[in-house]
């Protein structure tokens, strides 16, 4: 019974045989090797550089929300959320437009290698200059080959056409076409010949880019990423074909966002700045009237220096009037400020002082913390939309602080108008006393005062207006550039040396999984252990794989009776007493699943051998169907086995004499049509019967018993049945045709031989010997690496085959 189940795939990691597989497969292998070789040299040859550059920037998240709120938050959260605002904020369209703005970026100069194209950026020799009426003109490439220094041929496509056109044009000159106006400028003539000299037919391209082109190639490129959370670090990467300008490109964006903060921080001031150049607009209107009706006035009545009349109530009246006119401003401020709260715009803390509320520290508090949650909404809508929660969150604060600050602001003004009614109240009391001093020194009077308070008006806006433009120009960035981007001195891909250990590594990996797959679908048998894992038949031996062609089924031991081939019959012979050892003349039946095993050429050898030994053997061809003991002793098949069983030869006539003194044969003769009922016939026991008497052994070469079931009669009456299989050849399946015949076939001293085993791995100790019992309480042990061998056999190994030795001896 078998000892272990055959499956259609290996089961179990046997290292030999990988190595033996592998040793086969050398060729895919270098195969593999070279194919990656050549793959990796295209991609690196033939795929444009990629350069990249990147700038170090410092960025600020102090919270003055929760600083000025003084509400306990999650701070490390807040600080994630702004920081995450300004990366979208970076990459928003909004900083690269301007920042495109800032780069030559609006025409792309390219030359043209054999497969590969290469922007000159900065260093192109010719300059286009154009006018564009129709933007359809953008984004389209023109050609351009220089005949001369003074003449070139401009190649297009019309807006609206299919087929290219070609014109010759001058240097320098205006070129007009519907729709566009162009100038080429040449700048460098001889490095316009050198381009030129590698191709024959428009070696440059340019292309007018518009904004939207230039907007989402630029953003295809650049890369915002954090450098450092912890020290809020980020790198503002770009990645490009040119190597300064991907170096320009990622500092502009540094410098534009820099910029753009300024600009942000500046907002309410500007508004400051608007507010009291309006109003200083107006008020320098009424000092302007109220001089010239003084002046008018005096010269009317030819008044100098008139005396001062009534000078304690006038003095009054003109403090009252200073005061008159700081509520005045504090209530215009006031007005103001309301407006710019309720359209939820920044406003300067500065605007306070303005509006005479500046010593109230609660309404500067909740100032303070609107500019920064309308900062705050601001950044948000940059990466979310309005129907976010925690934009909505800022909103409801942002109410919260409106109503508080309106109503405080209401509150201030209130008792502002209420002081101003209270002061106008007693300006009038003191204008009624003063009615009765003399007309004319009275309007003198008034109109001077009218003078004084226009003028203190002006000179007070213009110090407000110093002081905020001061404040104006004092503003920075809190973000910081710690290191601009520079032009890369070699590109980041392709990478070669990575490439190349990545081709390999597929390469090597492809080979591997090649070899391993092959040996897990590896249904060939190999050596003895794998056979006595199946199977519980004895193992007679090996016969080694002869190393050069010979004939069909040929007669090798009489001619090489010390090689490694004749060696390993003589086993076999020897170990076929340990199955049966009686004097009496034998009957010894070879068979195969299939043809190609060696079943013939074991037969003759085999015989050949106990020849050898002084014992008289014949051979007789069972296998009728596809006869070849004719070939192998190179003699005709007019006769034989065929003809005698049908009664029409006799058994003397047969018989064939080889060149050993022992050995005889009877060949198959013509093929019959019915070689079945040939075999079981009792012809075939009679002749067995008269063989027996003349010779000790009798041999017979039966039919494959996985192809037709002729030769089991025969192995079921023989002393010795022999069971074929060869190495590297025979399925593993063919072990369940020898287990059938032992069971179902009652054969119980069916053993086995494995033919045709490579000799390298009899000499580097392979796992051939024989150590296996075969039922009778006994056990040989033969390894052939030691063995005796032909002159052929003597000649060295090749470098691989000394590289396996290595590991398995290993």
């Amino acid at each position: 019974m078998p000892k272990k189940q055959i499956t259609p795939l290996n089961e179990e990691f046997d290292f030999k045989l990988f190595v033996t597989i592998a040793q086969r497969n050398v060729e895919w292998f270098l195969m593999f090797m070279t194919l990656s070789v050549i793959i990796w040299y295209v991609i690196v040859r033939y795929t444009a550089p990629m350069f990249e550059s990147s700038a170090l920037m410092k960025l600020n998240t102090d919270n003055n929300v929760t600083k000025a709120l003084n509400i306990t938050r999650d701070v490390y959260q807040e600080q994630n959320n702004e920081l995450a605002g300004n990366l979208e904020l970076i990459r928003s369209s909004i900083i690269v437009s301007k920042a495109i703005a800032t780069l030559p970026l609006r025409v792309t100069y390219i030359s043209k290698g054999t497969l590969l194209e290469n922007e000159m950026y900065k260093s192109s020799p010719f300059e286009v200059n154009f006018l564009i009426k129709d933007s359809l003109w953008l984004d389209r490439p023109f050609y351009l080959q220089f005949i001369n220094e003074k003449s070139f041929v401009l190649s297009y496509i019309p807006v609206g056409e299919k087929d290219q056109i070609e014109e010759e044009n001058e240097n320098g000159k205006w070129i007009h076409l519907k729709g566009i106006s162009l100038q080429i400028n040449v700048i460098n003539y001889q490095s316009i010949l050198k381009h030129q000299s590698q191709l024959k037919k428009n070696t440059f391209k340019f292309i007018i880019n518009s904004d939207k082109a230039l907007i989402k190639d630029f953003s295809s490129k650049l890369s915002v990423i954090m450098a450092n959370p912890d020290a809020k670090t980020i790198n503002i990467k770009v990645k490009e074909k040119n190597a300064t300008k991907a170096s320009d490109m990622s500092n502009a964006i540094s410098q534009e966002f820099l910029k753009f903060d300024v600009l942000r921080s500046r907002e309410a001031t500007d508004r400051i700045l608007d507010f009291i150049d309006t109003t200083l607009y107006r008020v320098n209107n009424d000092l302007s009237e109220s001089e010239i009706n003084l002046e008018r006035f005096k010269s009317h009545n030819r008044i100098i220096t008139p005396e001062l009349l009534a000078t304690d109530l006038s003095s009054k009246m003109s403090q009252i009037e200073l005061r008159l006119t700081d509520y005045t401003l504090n209530l215009l401020a006031i007005s103001e400020l309301k407006k710019a709260i309720e359209s939820e715009k920044k406003v300067d803390e500065k605007m306070l002082s303005l509006a005479g509320i500046y010593k109230t520290d609660e309404i500067k508090e909740a100032l303070n913390s609107l500019n920064v949650l309308l900062d705050k909404r601001e950044e948000a809508l940059i990466q979310v939309t309005d129907k976010a929660e925690y934009v909505k969150m800022l909103n409801g604060r942002i109410q919260r602080l409106k109503e508080y600050f309106l109503q405080s602001v209401t509150y201030e003004e209130e008792g502002i108008k209420t002081k101003k009614a209270e002061l106008e109240s007693q300006y009038r009391k003191l204008n009624s006393n003063y009615l009765g001093i003399p007309e004319q020194q009275t309007e003198f009077e008034r109109l001077q005062r009218i003078f004084n308070v226009n003028e203190k008006f002006y000179s007070l806006l213009l110090e407000k207006k110093a002081e905020f433009s001061i404040t104006r120009a004092g503003f920075v960035s809190k973000n910081i550039i710690l290191e601009a981007a520079r032009p890369a001195s070699a590109p980041y891909y392709p990478n070669k040396s990575l490439i190349l250990s990545s081709c390999i590594m597929v390469g090597f990996v492809v080979s591997f999984l090649l070899i391993f797959i092959k040996y897990l679908f590896y249904n060939q048998i190999g050596s003895l252990e794998e056979i006595a894992q199946y199977t519980d038949a004895p193992l007679l031996g090996i016969v080694p794989r002869y190393k050069r062609e010979i004939p069909i089924s040929q007669l090798l031991v009489d001619k090489s009776p010390k090689s490694v081939i004749a060696e390993a019959f003589r086993s076999i012979r020897t170990n076929l007493q340990f199955i049966n050892n009686d004097e009496k003349p034998q009957l010894m039946a070879l068979t195969s699943t299939i043809s190609g095993e060696g079943k013939t050429f074991n037969a003759i050898n085999l015989a050949g051998v106990i020849s050898f030994s002084g014992k008289k053997v014949i051979i007789l061809d069972l296998d009728m169907r596809k006869p070849k003991i004719h070939l192998g002793f190179n003699v005709e098949n007019n006769r034989g086995m065929s003809t005698i069983l049908i009664g029409k030869d006799t058994i003397e006539n047969c018989i064939n004499h080889s060149a050993l003194e022992n050995l005889d044969f009877i060949t198959a003769g013509p093929i019959p049509p019915n070689p079945s009922e040939l075999i079981i016939s009792p012809k075939m026991d009679e002749l067995l019967e008269y063989l027996k008497l003349r010779y000790d052994v009798i041999i017979a070469d039966t039919p494959p018993v996985g192809v037709v079931s002729d030769g089991i009669p025969m192995i079921q009456k023989a002393d010795f049945p022999i069971y074929i299989l060869r190495a590297n050849y025979s399925r593993k399946m063919f072990i369940h045709n020898i287990n059938k015949i032992i069971s179902e076939n009652k054969v119980p001293r069916l053993s086995v031989v494995l033919n045709s085993v490579d000799q390298t791995k009899l000499k580097y100790g392979y796992g051939y010997g024989y150590g296996y019992g075969y039922g009778y309480g006994y056990g040989y042990s033969y390894g052939y690496g030691y063995g005796y061998y032909s002159e052929d056999d003597k000649k060295p190994t090749g470098i691989w085959n000394r590289i396996i030795s290595f590991f398995i001896r290993k």
